[in-house]
């Protein structure tokens, strides 16, 4: 008898209720099966002996070996833990070669299958199914499926997922909206921003949702683009929007005209209303012409009620300003620093606008490097970038600050004041001791440096910085737009 070899040797114990489904075939109410697979055999050998041995019962059965696979049956077996033998024979009969399985499970009801190769010197494991049964003899149910997406396996049966990351990120995208919408101040360019799909995937067993499909969500609207009084909005419906001054004569309203970007009585002076110059001290610190710039200045100065991203009306009459005799800005908020008829200017858009589409002149040529920072009214969610709401980092022009890149979508806008420490606005050279800008607030004060920025660190003059002394009316201000 030659030696027991390695074996190819799987073992499946199906529990069918009953029924061999599927191969037609009756399982004992009372008892199990074993279905015998040999899948390899010696070229000799021509029979196969199955022996099953539990404790002093022996069940045997033999087959002949004409053609592989052979499949044969013992039904009719009591439930239990057997030892099992098989045995392939030659003419003789001799035996060839044997291999033994000392634990074989033969389940009530069930069918216990059993895959030998008596040919080969390897083990191979059988691939795991989902039918609560142990099909690789690993220890492990049901584990590694190869499942369709959108399914798992749940008790031992396929079960249909309501998300599965499987399916990826969905594009919704294609399903974005533009629309102008108009009353009788401005038209403003809305978006209807669907977002990807990213979790309720599935649209059944073995689906996901298609791109720009049912399982998108309802957009969101976002202001892309605003356009006053004396502007002209183009592109919007193809999502390419655009705004434009409206030439001088324009009508803009009863009796009523555009004039230098002005929507003024027909026949009055189309000048800036106020003090021309925009800000409230008389003087400019940037944008310092005023027929090249009519509409927009840069004026420095302190205050001390805190904000800059959401309108805070003036509160010390604009008596503020670096050349005002409140010039450390006290009692004011930021918007003191605009003239009468001037406001702090509302974010990229309109500084795009009323700076010709440059912020270049906000810093007149010669100013010293980190000198000079001009806040606006523009709103940030996050990671200095411009949005739509948020008081989230202070933006603005000037040579001081964090450089913003066209990524952070702020348009002309060149510098931002950004912190990621509550207490601070985020740029040394713009702080105490070399600045006057402070963020002071609360503990998440870094997600919003907008609403608590002030110019108050440096009073008396008592930062400096390259070697000249600095106060609050130092170190910029605001930039302010006509009304």
């Amino acid at each position: 008898m030659r030696s027991a070899p390695h074996l190819l040797l799987t073992v499946a114990v199906l529990l069918v209720a009953g029924c061999d489904c599927g191969r037609g075939r009756l399982v004992a109410a009372n008892g199990g099966s074993l279905r015998v697979t040999l899948v390899g055999a010696d070229p000799e050998a021509v029979g196969l002996t199955i022996k099953l041995g539990d404790g002093d019962r022996v069940r045997e059965t033999s087959a002949r070996i004409s053609t592989l696979p052979l499949v044969t049956m013992l039904d009719d077996l009591p439930p239990g833990t057997y030892r099992a033998t098989f045995t392939a024979w030659d003419v003789g009969p001799a035996a060839l070669r044997s291999v033994e399985l000392a634990d074989l499970l033969i389940a009530m009801g069930g069918i216990t299958e059993v895959t030998i190769d008596l040919s080969r010197g390897v083990v191979v494991t059988p691939a795991e199914s989902c039918d609560g049964v142990d099909n690789d003899a690993d220890g492990q149910v049901d584990e590694a499926l190869d499942l369709p997406v959108c399914l798992t396996c749940l008790a031992g049966r396929t079960t249909p997922l309501g998300d599965d990351e499987r399916c990826g990120p969905i594009a919704c995208d294609g399903l974005d909206t533009f629309e102008v919408r108009s009353d009788a101040d401005q038209s403003t360019c809305v978006k209807s921003e669907h977002a990807p799909l990213l979790t309720d995937r599935c649209a059944g067993a073995g689906a996901c949702f298609a791109p720009n499909g049912q399982g998108c969500a309802d957009g969101v609207e976002r202001v892309v683009a605003r356009a006053e009084a004396c502007q002209v909005m183009e592109g919007c419906e193809a999502g390419t929007p655009s705004v434009s001054w409206s030439p001088d004569g324009t009508p803009c309203g009863a009796a009523r005209e555009c004039r230098a970007h002005l929507c003024v009585a027909i026949g009055v002076d189309a000048g800036p209303p106020g003090d021309p110059s925009g800000c409230a001290d008389g003087t400019r610190e940037g944008f310092l012409s005023l027929t090249s710039y009519p509409a927009i200045a840069a004026c420095s100065g302190g205050w001390s009620v805190p904000g800059v991203t959401q309108v805070v009306a003036p509160a010390c009459g604009r008596v503020s300003g670096n050349t005002s005799s409140n010039r450390e800005g006290a009692g004011c908020a930021a918007s003191d620093l605009c003239a009468g008829g001037w406001h702090v200017c509302r974010g990229k858009d309109e500084v795009g606008q009323k700076a010709n589409g440059s912020c270049a002149d906000a810093v007149p040529g010669g100013a010293q490097n980190n000198s000079l920072f001009f806040a606006v009214s523009q709103a940030s969610q996050n990671d200095t970038s411009c949005d739509s709401s948020g008081d989230n980092d202070v933006f603005g022009c000037g040579n001081l600050g964090t450089q913003l890149a066209p990524a952070k979508n702020c348009g002309v806008l060149t510098r931002a004041l950004a912190s990621t420490h509550p207490g601070t606005c985020g740029f040394n050279e713009a702080e105490p001791n070399l600045g006057p800008w402070q963020c002071l607030g609360g503990t998440q004060g870094d997600l919003h440096e907008g609403a608590l920025v002030t110019k108050q660190g440096c009073t008396n003059t008592s930062c400096s910085y390259g070697g000249a002394p600095v106060g609050n009316a130092d170190k910029g201000g605001v930039l302010c737009c006509a009304d």
